[in-house]
């Protein structure tokens, strides 16, 4: 397996996109592309649930993108799903669709959509005014995103649940596209859009539309003209018209040389873009094929170099939040130095993965910003905010499984929480257990020398001799944890 060769996919609600690349002295090459219009979307039933043709059409695909990823690091892919499986109340097909791709997939938020997005597009604009804004818009198949930013750095991301899927489902759903349902969608959107023009500081910006439907767009209005560099209000007028005249879906593929499943979603996709033109008083467009997928591989790109967005985003939560950042550190050293005598150790021990180590740290780092809202049960507020907050570079799971550890840092277990979680989740919550109570007194010089071996049931501590002795409020906490932790079937001894 080469080491420069990075796999990134895109799990839609219109289409699923998987994208191979290789990393080339700083610049990224892509070797292969694969998409399907699966349409998850059009599948997604109202109590949460997914038709089952839709649900074995999305399972195939990931089948035969398996079959490409065989070649690659499981380190350099990732794959991502955005809003029709956040909106997904069934685990069980997050689980055969893990099990059909071969590797897992990361349920992100909108706002983290919005910062990838951003991401990518903005390695690849570059502005002759380096004192301009740049703002993007994509339209995907559950959800448009609005991005302003400044070179790299966002200033502004909304993600909107207009998508030319959900749309197409809501106002285009018989394959015809007239007067009256085009002006029904226009005013329902329009109406949707409208608090972005308070929202977004956009004055003096560069509008770029990126991804798939905003391109298809790019090129219909230019077959009215000449080749031009952008979309421009009066051009998607134009082809407001020409759809009407044409009527129908079908009609509308033919004319314009599209796939039906296309066709049958890019009307949305104009009343969508031609509301955000009317909305945002956009003149012109330029036009992007760069979104979602390059900003993954970007992310990746970092975590892979040492650069991991998501260890900036912690701190920059700790400092927001006005949390104890000596304490937090605090934690995080002894968390860490445990993992150190854990692999340095000899015998029958249990090896913890890269990615169990990184939630053990963030959540050292994270355990008590719930005292910004109370000292009264702290841990529970701690987990909300990590579980509900934006948190750039996290996925949904990965949330999940940093409140699941945060909310259990002490106290009673509830072990149903930790339910379809990855195997490692209890043992590193109990690390973390152990590093919270050894920091208690909130003074590093405080925390004891102490030796830890690990086996299935047992966490076994090695202190130095007298050292319980002196310190009788820690041993006592040492016995309510040795409790807590029988309850769960996991003996703590020293």
């Amino acid at each position: 397996m080469k080491d420069d060769i990075y796999a990134v996919i895109d799990l839609g609600s219109n289409s699923f996109h998987m994208a191979v690349m290789q990393e080339d002295n700083g610049r990224i090459l892509v070797v292969d592309r694969i998409k399907e219009m699966v349409q998850l979307g059009y599948g997604l039933l109202d109590g949460g649930g997914l038709d089952p043709i839709v649900r074995e059409r999305a399972l195939h695909c990931l089948r035969k993108f398996r079959e490409r990823l065989v070649t690659i690091a499981p380190n350099n892919r990732r794959a991502v799903g955005t809003l029709t499986l956040r909106k997904l109340k069934d685990p069980s097909f997050i689980k055969e669709a893990e099990q059909a791709l071969g590797m897992p997939i990361d349920i992100i938020s909108g706002r983290e959509e919005a910062r990838l997005i951003y991401l990518g597009v903005s390695q690849y604009i570059h502005l002759e005014d380096q004192e301009q804004d740049l703002f993007v818009i994509d339209i995907g198949g559950g959800s448009t995103e609005f991005i302003l930013g400044h070179k790299s750095k966002i200033k502004a991301a909304y993600s909107q649940d207009v998508g030319c899927v959900n749309m197409t489902r809501k106002f285009f759903a018989k394959g015809e596209f007239t007067r009256a349902n085009y002006e029904q969608a226009f005013t329902y959107v329009e109406s949707e859009l409208q608090s972005l023009r308070y929202l977004i500081p956009y004055k003096n910006a560069h509008f770029v539309g990126a991804s798939g439907t905003i391109k298809t767009l790019g090129t219909l209005v230019s077959v009215f003209g000449p080749q031009e560099e952008f979309i421009t209000a009066a051009s998607l007028d134009h082809l407001v018209e020409k759809f009407i005249e044409l009527g129908k879906t079908k009609k509308i593929a033919k004319s314009f040389d599209l796939s039906e499943p296309r066709a049958d979603v890019v009307g949305a996709g104009l009343v969508i873009l031609q509301a955000a033109f009317k909305t945002l008083s956009i003149e012109k467009m330029a036009v992007t094929n760069v979104a979602l997928r390059e900003g993954i591989l970007f992310d990746l790109l970092g975590r892979v170099h040492q650069k991991d967005r998501r260890d900036e985003t912690i701190q920059a939560l700790i400092a927001r939040l006005g949390a104890d950042e000596e304490q937090a550190r605090r934690v995080a050293i002894t968390s860490m130095k445990l993992v150190k005598m854990l692999k340095n150790s000899k015998g029958d021990q249990i090896e913890l993965s890269d990615e169990a180590v990184r939630y053990l740290k963030w959540a050292s780092y994270l355990h008590e910003i719930g005292l910004a809202i109370s000292h009264h049960r702290q841990y529970k507020h701690s987990a909300y905010l990590v579980e509900h907050a934006d948190l750039d570079g996290f996925s949904k799971q990965d949330q999940k499984i940093l409140a699941t550890m945060i909310r259990y840092q002490q106290r009673k277990i509830d072990p149903s929480a930790f339910e379809g979680m990855p195997d490692y989740l209890l043992l590193i919550t109990c690390l973390l257990r152990i590093s919270v109570l050894f920091n208690r007194g909130r003074y590093l010089k405080e925390s004891p020398n102490v030796e830890i071996s690990l086996s299935k049931d047992e966490i076994k501590l090695q202190f130095e001799k007298g050292w319980l002795k002196e310190h009788p409020l820690f041993r006592e906490d040492l016995l309510s944890e040795q409790k807590y932790l029988k309850q769960i079937g996991t003996a703590l001894t020293w």
